[in-house]
């Protein structure tokens, strides 16, 4: 689907149930790449807009349980603070919700319900980015060389 036509789409959507704008929704979300029309846009945008909640979802996971977790994300681990653990825990939390719910949204297909999701997917992904931001942050310079102090000992 072309670019135009999606915004096209989206614009009369957006002004009927008071939607963030197109613009937004993209720059957060990637909702250009929807290749094609459909009857039921907004469960197309919601899904689009869910891959990212999911995908996030997983990667705190792997934070909160770190079974099996990759090397580069250890140092981290290692040196998590609670304060890092609550705002993980309330994130994970917040878009566990988003989860369930749209899980919900595909037994029945509402426009009304579809667009209140979305306005609640984005909605809580505002306020968690800057969060989330912190988190990689500190995944970048975890503990300020704590985590080496510990194990520079072998005696």
């Amino acid at each position: 689907m072309e670019l135009t036509n999606l915004k096209e789409i989206y614009s009369k959507l957006e002004s009927k149930h008071k939607l963030p704008s197109f613009k937004e929704l993209n720059e957060s979300f990637e909702v250009d790449k929807i290749e094609r029309e459909s009857d039921t846009m907004l469960r197309v945008i919601r899904k689009t807009m869910m891959e990212k909640i999911v995908n996030s979802l997983g990667f705190l996971e792997m934070l909160l349980n770190p079974m099996q977790i990759p090397r580069m994300y250890m140092s981290f681990v290692k040196v998590m603070n609670h304060e890092d653990k609550e705002m993980i825990e309330k994130i994970y939390n917040d878009f566990s919700e988003l989860s369930m719910n749209s899980l919900e949204c595909e037994i029945n297909y509402s426009e009304k319900t579809e667009a209140e999701l979305i306005k609640k997917i984005f909605k809580k992904w505002t306020v968690q980015k800057p969060n989330f931001q912190k988190i990689f942050s500190k995944i970048k310079t975890p503990g300020n060389g704590e985590a080496k102090r510990e194990r520079s000992y072998f005696g």
